[in-house]
């Protein structure tokens, strides 16, 4: 309503304003008046900023309005003086345009959520949309009757209406703070307390970047400047042709006529057309109609001279500026904190309105003159508007891109790569080895030797003994004399781990075997199993019977043995093959990691097949991803081959998709896409998912087959919407007092339908790598508005309207009934329906609860249909469940 009274008396002004100034001053003065309204709104804007409850938009409306009343009040009679007050009268319009209208939106913003935004301000717009009509039709009426000055005051009046409007609003807001609980008590003193805590904390967390929220209000503003130079350009264009084709005396009426048809017009737009545009197009692709038209508007103008194109391009500005346009430039807010919304705002109105309408001014008064005026006009329109799709493309992406950064809040990144390093970093990191932190010593250890560069000399008198025994382990290949001194002297260390690491590079290295023998007899097995291992594979080394240490240590505690693997690890060799494999028969967790860490450094003694089966090892799955993914493609092409073996165990094969992710490879994802519609168990469907999401996040650029991925997804959302309408079909049939296995049913169906809704995020998230599907789902299926709101917005431009809408009605009915209940009961008339075709679902949790829930009813007519569907079942539990469910109804029988 107050939105209404205020468009009711700003279009009484523009049309007396319109009609009184191109009468008394003619159409060349316009361009100076938009000067004084970008001065007068720039002076208001900061003498608000100075008042202390310009805090309160309610209060700051009330008091724009009152105003605006006195204002307009005192022109209506300075009119009778002055022409000149015309031209104060188009200043004063814009000037409470500029006030009043950005208040109100203002006050708006801070009552609605993310969620509601579009489905609120559309609907309030349309009473603005109705207000404008309103007020054009009743200035059309009144300038046949009277005066056009009389219609300013009829805005007075309406101006006044609006601020009484205001009262009931500001006693609402009063009452609701006075209304507050006398007392509390302690406990709900302190519940308080930590909720202010809680939400402080969260603010704190999610307050964005100040630098990336600056770089979006320039945004804005740029948005709002070129736009409005583009529109005000267009407007002077049809004002001049206007002026020069109809009599002076007829102005006031045809202005309200025109204005009065362009409100229809824009009433319709935005009751009709903009909730359809906005919901199929998005924000970000319906900020482009209102230029689109225009340009072609003007380029028709350029191109035929055609008085109609100008008309035209005033009905798409009329039609759209006020509907379409002003809802999805009010949205453009909502990515914003309101603090920053209440900053920003304000600029966006007086530099980017009210200065484009100034900029837009000099541009006229210096380009536009003469006989050719109208002409460059529309060449400046086309330019401009061609600038301003420019700098739609560059809002919509920062739109977007807010909105991911309000669901990365929420998250965490969980995977990083680390850039390639340049001399300066290598440099850096060489000096980052005398850091006394151990941890980042050991970090530009691991750096500079996965770059091939050679260990510094001095890192092995590192202080910090751990430093020394990574600098050790990285030491090979031919040593300066002075690092093999060094070696040698930390082959009698007194720590242990630094000795048997000193061993092993000697080992390696071929150095001082003597040392080596006198090692063998050392009381600690990790130095004893370097010695022995070393000798073993050292061509130089003096005849010694190492076999029999090695044997000894084989036999020995699970300490030896882990000291004998490690020591492999350290000098891989293939006489040590065997070994390996009785390493592992022991099946010692430790002693495991450590086979497998020798197989990754030397795939060619890895036995391939009990690799496989070690995947199944929770323990030391990623020690057994890694050994495969150093196997390179002739392992790949056994994990595939492992996967379409309906032999391999579900054990086994649930890991599969995971550890041939790890190769990131074209050959892996395509091999992962065609299995997925294949794969029977719903839970390695699930995993090669995951993986490919994984795949295509590290790589973007990977190949993938698209429509399979598009066909998986459209496949996961009929399954969701024939479980919940199998779950609407159980409760229409439900009795008064459900057994447990129907309340079991129920809640797997439920849980069905959320996996295959989850299983459509995770499917697009292959499609939009760039886009965190997984934080995007959680966010909808949340219960925080915001995050919910924001990640709606982003599902808008990644999602088609039919996907989107059918996605989210999923996520939001969760476990209500739907409207469809004639449907339901005529597709499943009878509860014996639902349960049949339960027994025929591709899933096999769901087939076993039903049969045992069939017998549970002693559903006997059901039986006929498990003896048809037992041989049909691959799945031994299936089968099992089948046999007793049957088996008890011969009972009951």
């Amino acid at each position: 309503m107050v939105l209404f009274l205020i468009m009711v008396a700003h279009a009484l002004l523009e049309t007396a304003r319109d009609a009184l100034f191109l009468t008394k001053l003619g159409p060349d003065r316009l361009a100076w008046a938009y000067v004084a309204i970008a001065a007068a709104a720039l002076a208001a804007f900061v003498a608000v900023r100075r008042w202390n409850t310009a805090h309160d938009a309610r209060w700051m409306l009330l008091a724009f309005l009152i105003f605006a009343t006195v204002g307009t009040s005192v022109l209506a009679v300075a009119l009778r003086q002055s022409q000149w007050a015309a031209f104060v009268l188009y200043v004063w319009t814009g000037l409470v345009a500029s006030l009043v209208v950005p208040t109100f939106w203002m006050l708006l913003d801070g009552e609605v959520k993310i969620g509601e935004a579009k489905r609120v301000v559309a609907r309030v717009a349309a009473g603005g949309s109705l207000g404008a009509l309103v007020g054009s039709a009743l200035a059309s009426v009144l300038a046949h009757l009277l005066p056009a000055r009389h219609l300013v005051t009829a805005g007075a009046i309406g101006f006044g209406i609006a601020a009484i409007t205001i009262g009931p609003l500001l006693a609402g807001r009063h009452a609701r703070r006075t209304a507050a609980p006398k007392s509390k008590t302690a406990k709900a003193q302190a519940e308080a307390a930590r909720a202010e805590r809680s939400m402080a904390e969260r603010v704190k967390a999610e307050t964005p970047d100040p630098e990336k929220m600056r770089r979006y209000g320039i945004l804005l503003v740029t948005f709002a400047v070129v736009s409005t130079v583009t529109l005000t350009v267009g407007d002077l264009m049809f004002k001049r042709v206007l002026s020069e084709r109809i009599d002076p005396d007829q102005i006031a009426t045809v202005f309200g006529a025109i204005y009065t048809g362009l409100n229809v017009l824009a009433l319709l737009v935005q009751v009709v057309v903009t909730p359809r545009l906005i919901e199929r197009l998005g924000v970000g692709s319906a900020l482009a109609v209102l230029p689109m038209m225009v340009l072609a508007t003007s380029l028709g103008f350029v191109l035929t001279g055609a008085a109609v194109a100008v008309l035209a391009l005033k009905l798409a500005d009329g039609g759209l500026r006020n509907s379409i346009h002003r809802v999805t430039v009010e949205l453009l807010y909502l990515p914003m904190a309101m603090t920053e919304r209440e900053r920003v705002k304000p600029i966006v109105e007086v530099v980017g309105q009210r200065g484009g309408q100034a900029l837009a001014a000099v541009l006229v008064l210096t380009l536009a003159t003469g006989a050719t005026a109208t002409w460059t006009l529309a060449i400046m329109t086309v330019v401009m508007t061609s600038m301003w799709l420019v700098t739609v493309f560059f809002t919509r992406r920062a739109y977007l891109r807010r909105f991911r950064d309000t669901l990365d809040t929420a998250g965490i990144q969980r995977e990083v790569k680390i850039p390639d390093l340049d001399e300066a970093a290598i440099s850096m990191l060489t000096a980052a080895l005398a850091s006394p932190d151990e941890r980042q010593s050991i970090a530009a250890l691991g750096l500079l030797a996965e770059r091939g560069r050679k260990i510094p000399a001095l890192v092995l008198y590192h202080p910090n003994t751990a430093v020394v025994r990574q600098a050790l382990e990285l030491l090979e290949g031919d040593l300066r004399e002075d690092v093999q001194q060094v070696l040698l002297q930390h082959t009698e260390h007194t720590d242990p781990e630094v000795r048997a690491a000193a061993v092993a590079a000697a080992s390696r290295t071929g150095l001082h075997p003597g040392r080596l023998i006198a090692c063998l007899d050392d009381p600690e097995p990790e130095i004893r199993a370097a010695a022995a291992v070393g000798l073993a594979v050292m061509t130089n080394a003096p005849p010694v019977d190492t076999r029999a240490r090695i044997d000894a240590l084989r036999d020995g505690t699970t300490a030896d043995r882990v000291a004998l693997a490690h020591a492999i690890v350290r000098m891989p060799s293939p006489v040590f093959k065997p070994l390996l494999l009785q390493l592992l028969s022991r099946k010692e967790t430790a002693v495991t990691r450590q086979v497998l860490r020798a197989w990754e450094i030397a795939p060619e003694l890895t036995d391939v097949d009990r690799l496989f089966l070690l995947l199944e090892n929770p323990r030391v799955r990623g020690e057994a991803r890694a050994a495969c993914v150093a196997g390179g493609e002739k392992y790949l092409t056994r994990l595939l081959q492992a996967l379409d073996d309906p032999r391999t165990s579900l054990g086994v094969r649930r890991h599969l998709p995971r550890t041939i992710s790890r190769f990131r490879t074209a050959e892996a994802a395509a091999a992962l896409i065609d299995r997925l519609p294949r794969e029977p168990d719903g839970t390695t469907a699930f995993k090669i998912l995951r993986a490919l999401g994984r795949m295509t996040m590290d790589d973007p650029a990977l190949r993938i087959d698209a429509a399979l991925i598009r066909a998986y997804a459209e496949r996961c959302t009929q399954d969701a919407q024939r479980y919940a309408r199998l779950a609407e079909a159980l409760d229409l049939h439900r009795s008064p007092r459900p057994l447990p296995g129907f309340n079991l049913l129920r809640q797997l169906l439920h849980e069905k339908q959320t996996h295959a809704v989850e299983r459509v995020f995770r499917a697009h998230g292959i499609l939009h790598p760039k886009d965190d599907m997984r934080s995007i789902h959680d966010a909808l299926t949340g219960c925080d508005e915001d995050h919910c709101g924001a990640a709606r917005e982003i599902l808008e431009h990644l999602l088609s309207v039919d996907e989107r809408t059918l996605l989210l009605e999923l996520i939001e009915r969760g476990g209500k009934p739907s409207r469809d209940e004639a449907e339901i009961r005529e597709r499943f008339p009878t509860y014996t329906e639902v349960l049949s075709t339960l027994l025929a679902d591709h899933s096999d949790s769901l087939r076993c609860v039903t049969a045992h829930h069939v017998a549970e009813r002693k559903l006997t007519e059901l039986r006929d249909e498990l003896v048809r569907l037992k041989p049909l079942t691959a799945s031994k539990l299936v089968t099992q469940a089948f046999e007793q469910a049957i088996a008890r109804l011969d009972v009951a029988n």
